[in-house]
């Protein structure tokens, strides 16, 4: 089957050239679907995680308006309409768990990890928005990437009573904008607090020339939860295994009302990416189950520079490489060889969302693909990558470190 891509300018179409065979016809579907050529080089990053593009979502005016009442995030609305179509079963064309983007506008472009509650991809997320910017930017450019973390019931209820003391108890203290909102919204509220400096009311015994302490502002993640604290934990644990610049910002906690688990924004330079984990919003708003997502959105675009040549994107025909791993300490080397190849932009297959080896390994034959990159307990140990010829069955144990070199070795 051969795929031919035309990029024009106001329109992305993808034509297949094809035989008879109408089943082949029915299933093959245009993976850049919904981004616009100035995103394309957005886009082709974004396919090393795994990201195809797919048509932006319409909201209604009363979705809008449902959205607002949590947040000033207007862009959650089109996340609440994928996890409607999820819900109605007519997210077309994607297996679960998906990732899918597409363009907003010039400026902006939106993802959504949709289907897994997996830690792995909560930062699968981060790393794919932070890999967009160190693309456009380079590998000088100074990208600090914020962490926070919406924890459940229990955590939730700790951190509200925490915070609505610490308004009570300072309210004359507050600044003028913080105060105003309090009322409310205590969390959009406390997200004014970020650098503002509380000072305790003077007393009368308060040596003179000496400046009192700032009050200590209420922590989100003091107040997690054991379970929640573990899901942060191990969260943190993949994003320390990548190179890359990152920082606890509890400031970023949003409504924990629509919100449920990690929140991050990426700073660099005109660009920034703005993400969270929103599952219980299906719950809330539509009256339903839960929906797991994490929902990403890139902005500053219309700023960056276009490249100098045509972008090819990733083909499935490019692909020559499934990762498959094994073991707790293996899924912690995962993302790092993503970036990895990423980095040396080698695409290559993966299905993490897969507990057992054996259904990886039986992804990997159903692909095709001519090469099998392995973790397993021992590799993770010994810091390596077993390579596996798919063809002959033939396999060598490369040291990580050199996992690059000895890969352009086979193309």
């Amino acid at each position: 089957m051969k795929k031919v891509i035309h990029i024009h300018k106001k329109t992305t179409t993808h034509i297949q050239v094809s035989g008879n065979n109408k089943e082949s016809q029915k299933k093959t579907r245009n993976v850049c679907e919904g981004v616009i050529p100035e995103h394309m080089h957005v886009f082709k990053t974004l396919q090393h995680f795994g990201f195809i593009g797919t048509c932006k979502p319409t909201s209604s005016d009363l979705e809008k308006k449902l959205i607002t009442k949590y947040t000033k995030e207007i862009r959650l609305a089109e996340t609440l309409q994928i996890q409607k179509k999820v819900l109605d079963k007519t997210l077309e064309h994607h297996t679960l768990p998906a990732h899918i983007g597409y363009s907003v506008d010039k400026d902006s472009y939106t993802c959504h990890l949709v289907g897994t509650k997996k830690n792995i991809y909560d930062a699968m997320a981060i790393e794919a928005g932070y890999s967009v910017l160190h693309e456009i930017l380079g590998p000088k450019a100074d990208i600090l990437v914020e962490i926070s973390f919406v924890g459940d019931k229990e955590s939730v209820q700790k951190f509200t009573k925490e915070l609505q003391h610490f308004f009570r108890k300072h309210a004359a203290a507050l600044p003028k904008n913080v105060a105003a909102l309090v009322k409310k919204d205590i969390y959009g509220a406390y997200q004014l607090l970020e650098g503002a400096h509380i000072k305790p009311k003077a007393k009368k015994s308060d040596k003179e020339g000496v400046e009192a302490e700032d009050i200590t502002i209420p922590n989100p993640i003091d107040h997690l939860s054991s379970t929640s604290r573990a899901e942060f934990k191990e969260i943190l644990e993949y994003i320390e295994a990548l190179d890359m610049n990152f920082r606890i910002q509890p400031f970023l906690f949003m409504s924990p009302e629509i919100t449920s688990g990690v929140v991050f924004n990426i700073q660099a330079d005109y660009l920034q990416v703005k993400g969270s984990r929103h599952d219980i919003m299906a719950k809330k708003i539509l009256s339903k189950k839960e929906v797991p997502i994490i929902s990403m959105h890139i902005s500053g675009l219309k700023k960056a520079t276009q490249p100098k040549k045509p972008v090819k994107i990733i083909e499935e025909l490019d692909v020559k490489f499934f990762y498959a791993q094994l073991g707790s300490e293996a899924r912690f080397k995962t993302l790092k060889i993503m970036d990895m190849m990423r980095s040396a932009h080698i695409p290559m297959h993966q299905a993490i969302s897969k507990e057992k080896i054996s259904a990886q390994l039986q992804h990997a034959e159903r692909l095709q693909v001519p090469y099998l990159l392995l973790v397993g307990h021992k590799e993770a140990l010994q810091n390596s990558v077993m390579v596996r010829n798919m063809r002959n069955l033939s396999q060598e144990s490369v040291d990580l470190e050199n996992l690059i070199e000895h890969i352009k070795k086979l193309l």
